[in-house]
């Protein structure tokens, strides 16, 4: 009888697949994190410097943080997706194509 899907290591090779991390690209996974890590750093920092009542921002210092907040949280997304991409390059290639910039988006970065 066969296990049901539901059971962790079943959903683990459902999601993963089976492709080996070389070694060539270890180095930068720990770094790749780091820039998961900083935006996210980056949001509770600026969140909490967005709720002090003992620091006013004016209104454009405000809209300045939640416009940096929202930058940091794309961020975080294409972090984890150059990280996924160095542990999984085969099963992440579409992922990454979609956050690829257009020509378009490259000349106005």
């Amino acid at each position: 009888m066969s296990k049901p899907i539901n059971e962790p290591r079943m959903v683990q090779q459902a999601l993963v697949s089976d492709e080996d991390l070389s070694f060539e690209l270890a180095a930068l996974v720990p770094t790749a994190n780091g820039i998961v890590n900083a935006a996210s750093t980056f949001i509770d920092k600026a969140t909490k410097l967005l709720l002090s009542d003992k620091i006013i921002l004016t209104d454009e210092q405000h809209t300045t943080v939640v416009t940096a907040i929202a930058v940091a949280q794309l961020t975080v997304k294409e972090g984890a997706a150059v990280s996924k991409l160095l542990r999984n390059p085969d099963a992440s290639a579409d992922i990454i194509a979609g956050l690829r910039l257009t020509s378009k988006d490259r000349q106005d970065a």
